[in-house]
């Protein structure tokens, strides 16, 4: 599958490629190209001229385009569902979830576009510099920051490529895209659906290749005015480093290592069930999934006996019969005995670092309770009775199926664990007292706190960001206007006529 610049499918200048293969079989699936440095600077060309495409197309025009895009969505959904689902080792139900999400996005976004409005301020009583303002007009408008990188990672790569490419077009920015480097194809292909749309072909581009190559050339360019990038936290304080030197615009969805707090009052069963069940969907790789879990002493017991009841009962696999799966789905067939796998982690290399971090925490003095094995790019899922001061109830984010357990005695103490790491994405507390429900959501430093449901929440009405080293900045519908610039333009003396 080739890039996108221009409009126009195209490979690397020099011809190199990077092969896509499945990691859950090992077999190729196709080959995308290493964009030199050359490739990214006309990518950065074209989007000045694509920017200015854009601005021009009204926005209910705009909206009719994501129409389009959203039929074609439909259209295409078998398509795009087996390249997910391939390129990542999944199964189809996982990646028939991303295209839901992606369904309404382009146009909610253009929708509240709508209400991006530019204000008239009431004139000032202070003293200017011609000694009153009284009588000006101050018109406050928004603007188009310009052309906006953005860097989407490898676990819902079609969803979060939505999350940052409608609000870029939305607020008429031009985007390069960036996809994940281990599993692009499907969000090149959902980019080919937008350009067929209507989007022009200079204002949405996407470049493809190692991040450490490829991104090092577009963040460097000084004709790209801001970055959006979710990712871990190490890539992204280096982003922030680079586009620091020129004082770019940047927008990080960083690194988490959730709580998820169960008080002596909550209802275990459920507690328990949300958290094994969120914990290994996706094999882990969720940036907002729940990573440590922080047990009343009390109920403990219980909850790890419940957890383990349910990790039991799941299977680890891959099933490549997707076209099958499909079928069931979208109910062509009967999917009462549709069984969901734990997928495969992304690479060898990532399996082996869960494995690794495991392995460590075992040597910290951790007990194994389930779980504990790698095959190749599986990862069974893994309890862990832990304590509070091993790293994995710190700082110690795994990016896999992996349940530490960790009891406290007091609310205080629950809270203090939960503070007790550099990351604050998102977190839940799970008791039948709202009140104090509310009370450990206020004193959690996390960019949000979920009160008895898991972690795992998003939705486009939120400014959605963590605290600390999970990010800066946020996504949202509210939050167009960080992806714009605010001018004011001033009409001296405007109300000062008289006939």
């Amino acid at each position: 599958m080739q890039m996108l610049i221009g409009g126009k499918k195209v490979n690397a200048s020099d011809g190199k490629t990077i092969n896509v293969i499945n990691p859950a079989t090992g077999k190729f699936i196709d080959d995308v190209p290493l964009a030199t440095e050359q490739d990214v600077a006309q990518a950065v060309k074209n989007s000045k001229i694509g920017q200015k495409e854009w601005a021009v197309i009204p926005i209910l025009e705009r909206a009719k385009i994501f129409d389009r895009f959203n039929k074609l969505l439909e259209e295409n959904r078998r398509e795009l569902v087996g390249l997910n689902a391939r390129e990542f080792g999944k199964g189809a139900f996982v990646a028939n979830f991303e295209i839901e999400g992606v369904i309404p996005m382009f146009r909610s976004y253009v929708e509240q576009s709508k209400r991006l409005e530019d204000r008239i301020l009431v004139g000032g009583t202070e003293l200017g510099h011609d000694g009153k303002t009284q009588s000006d007009m101050i018109t406050v408008v928004h603007e188009p920051l310009g052309t906006i990188a953005a860097i989407v990672p490898f676990n819902a790569p079609m969803l979060l490529t939505a999350y940052k490419v409608a609000p870029i077009l939305c607020a008429g920015n031009a985007c390069i895209l960036k996809p994940p480097t281990d599993n692009p194809l499907s969000v090149i292909r959902m980019c080919e659906l937008l350009l067929e749309a209507g989007v022009p072909g200079n204002t949405l581009q996407v470049i493809t290749g190692n991040g450490e190559i490829v991104g090092k050339y577009l963040l460097t360019n000084p004709g790209v005015d801001g970055v959006t990038m979710t990712g871990s936290t190490e890539v992204g304080i280096g982003i922030a480093k680079t586009m620091a030197e020129r004082l770019a615009h940047v927008g990080l969805e960083l690194g988490g290592n959730d709580a998820f707090i169960v008080c002596e009052d909550a209802d275990v069963d459920t507690a328990a069930f949300q958290a094994a069940s969120t914990r290994i969907t996706n094999a882990g790789q969720v940036c907002i999934a729940p990573k440590r879990f922080i047990v009343h002493t009390s109920i403990k017991k219980r909850f790890t006996e419940k957890v383990l009841e349910y990790v039991a009962s799941q299977e680890v696999g891959y099933d490549d019969h997707i076209e099958e799966q499909l079928d069931q789905f979208l109910g062509v067939v009967d999917c009462a005995d549709v069984k969901v796998l734990i997928p495969c982690l992304i690479n060898e290399k990532a399996a082996k670092k869960v494995e690794a971090q495991v392995n460590k925490t075992i040597e910290q003095g951790a007990k194994l309770l389930a779980g504990g094995k790698r095959n190749g790019t599986f990862y069974d899922p893994t309890v862990l009775e832990c304590t509070k001061d091993m790293d994995i109830a710190k700082d110690m984010e795994i990016f896999g199926p992996v349940i530490p357990i960790i009891g406290f005695d007091t609310l205080e103490e629950a809270i203090e664990i939960a503070n007790n790491s550099k990351y604050g994405l998102s977190g839940c507390v799970f008791t039948n007292d709202w009140k104090k429900g509310h009370y450990v959501a206020s004193k959690c430093e996390t960019g949000q706190m979920i009160i008895n449901g898991t972690t795992m929440y998003r939705n486009m009405m939120q400014p959605f960001g963590g605290y600390k080293y999970s990010g800066i900045g946020n996504e949202g519908l509210i939050t167009l206007e960080g992806l714009t610039r605010t001018k004011n333009i001033v009409m001296k003396g405007f109300h000062e006529y008289r006939p």
